[in-house]
């Protein structure tokens, strides 16, 4: 770990988790796009193998945040919403993986593939809800939040309309708005970054001036 780039573990593993999320939205973005502009282009089997891995990637991004949350202090007032928000994300995005395995291998019905699509949205969904509860730490990161909850509630939306191309066009809208969402979240992890290497900058201060001190004493001391 590079300790002049990524002053904090924390700040380490959030970075990482925020490119994954980056790119597992532009994927989803230009691969939810090619199919309501050019449908059918891609091969079913194909199109299907790309969504797991999308989806997989949404597992691993989850399963950082995890870890960032783990890494981060737990005296602050958002901890216990952080906590609970990834316990949903992470069951989310589970739940995705389950239907888009399902889907590429035909092992079960449709309607078990929409159940647990309805499972891994709506959990995204609370998660997003449930990180609302306490204001972030900017106007930044509320704005961040916010975009968060907007893209995952039309995500519920698509799945409960029924009308396949508005359907489409409701999920592309969602996956730009969750893009924006990271970039936001990008702008806040250097925002973070920031900070905590002008409080490590201080720390480091502090304890110099606290050796000058004890060595000047040490000096009067020894001349006495």
């Amino acid at each position: 770990m590079e300790e002049k780039f990524f002053p904090t573990r924390a700040l380490f593993w959030s970075f990482w988790a925020n490119i994954i999320f980056t790119f597992g939205m532009i994927g989803y973005f230009l691969m939810d796009g090619l199919d309501y502009v050019y449908p059918n282009t891609l091969n079913s089997s194909l199109s299907a193998i790309i969504y797991v891995i999308l989806a997989g990637v949404f597992v691993i991004d989850c399963t950082l945040q995890l870890i960032v949350v783990y890494n981060i202090d737990r005296n602050i007032d958002r901890y216990i919403f952080m906590v609970v928000s990834c316990i949903f994300d992470k069951v989310g995005s589970h739940a995705y993986l389950l239907g888009a395995l399902f889907t590429a291998t035909n092992f079960t019905s449709t309607n078990t593939v929409l159940i647990f699509n309805r499972i891994g949205v709506g959990s995204f969904a609370i998660g997003a809800a449930i990180n609302m509860i306490v204001p972030g730490s900017s106007i930044l990161y509320s704005w961040a939040n916010t975009l968060n909850l907007l893209g995952s509630l039309l995500y519920v939306l698509a799945i409960i309309i029924i009308r396949v191309p508005l359907t489409q066009i409701i999920v592309i809208l969602g996956d730009f708005i969750y893009i924006i969402d990271a970039i936001l979240y990008m702008i806040c992890w250097f925002s973070d970054r920031r900070l905590a290497m002008k409080q490590g900058e201080q720390i480091l201060l502090l304890n110099k001036e606290s050796k000058t001190s004890s060595s000047n004493s040490e000096m009067i001391r020894q001349k006495k």
